[in-house]
This record gives C-alpha cells, structure tokens and sequence, in this order.
C-alpha cells in the first residue's frame, strides 16, 4: 500500500507540469552540469542553491545532468519513461533499492527532477527518514515550511523537499526540482 501511494505521488509530480508552458533552453535554469555539483568535489556549491539527496557517497542535486548521477549509481532494478507532457522528449524513472530517481529532458540531456525516498534504510542528510515524527522534521529542518493537506514542504534555491504525515510518522520524502516556467 505504502509503494503505491509513492508511486501516485511520482505520477503527480510528473504530472504536475503538464498545465505548464513548453520548457526550451531559452526558459530553462538548470543550475550545474555534469562537471558540477554531481559529485563530492562540489557539495558546497550544489548546496547553496538547494536541497540535495546523498547515497553511498553520490550527491544528488536537483536540476542538474542527471547521465553522471546515473553512470555512479550503476543499472537500476526497474526503469520507465514516458512522453513528456511539460517538455519535449521522455520523462523517466530509475528505480533502485531504496529510492527512485526522475528525470525530465532538455535539449539532448536529461535533468534530475525529483529523487523518492521508498523505505527506512536510507535518510536525509539531517537523519530524517520514513517513520520520523514531525518534531524530528522540525528539530532538524526548522519551522520555515508550508503545510497543506499533510505534505510538510520546505524550498530552498532551486528545489523543494516534501515530508507528507500521516499520524505524526513521515510517510513520504520527495526532493523535487523546481523548473523554472513549468508550472506557470
């Protein structure tokens, strides 16, 4: 039950920019590329500008060329795409143990659009993880976030992290990117 209310939430967000205008590089903001912010060597310039997931030692950023990202990681268990309503080109999924990766295209590249966390074995960089109260989002990510209907939504630079509650335990945890024109 749980896998599929997380599956629903990745379809929303890939859905999300379907009422969006058509994203081209002249509109676009992705903020590294594959030589920034994709790896160690630039943490502090990726966290500067937002929220940004690590596992085993791979820093995932959001809004940056996701090929590198993609290439550390290694095959994932599961894969799908599907056109892009927001953009031109496939938004896809890459699932791996513990988490699922999106992407949307631009131009030749493709971009991390959001990363899922799906089960407790890994956390945020502060320890939160699925199962966390909201006093422990609060004690490690401050009072500085918007509720709406259960989802615990704090934005930084060019990306958001969700904490969705339900009977004070963490349920969900999405980073997503914010694009720049998608949801205008």
């Amino acid at each position: 039950m749980k896998k599929l209310g997380i599956i629903f939430l990745v379809t929303m967000l890939l859905l999300t920019g379907c009422g969006g205008t058509k994203q081209g590089p002249e509109n676009s903001n992705p903020t590294n590329d594959a030589e920034n912010g994709t790896s160690g060597e630039n943490t502090q310039q990726g966290q500067e500008e937002g929220f940004q997931f690590e596992y085993n030692d791979i820093v995932i950023p959001m809004n940056v060329d996701a090929a590198p990202i993609l290439e550390k990681l290694g095959e994932s268990m599961d894969y799908f795409e599907a056109p892009s309503c927001a953009f031109q080109g496939l938004d896809k999924i890459f699932y791996y143990s513990a988490f699922e990766l999106s992407t949307y295209p631009q131009g030749e590249k493709d971009y991390v659009s959001s990363v899922n966390l799906l089960d407790d074995t890994v956390t945020t960089k502060e320890g939160i993880y699925l199962g966390s109260t909201l006093e422990d989002v609060v004690n490690a990510y401050g009072k500085g976030y918007t509720e709406e209907n259960g989802f615990y939504t704090y934005t930084l630079g060019d990306s958001k992290l969700t904490f969705v509650m339900e009977n004070d335990a963490v349920t969900t945890i999405t980073y997503s990117a914010i694009i720049e024109g998608a949801n205008e």
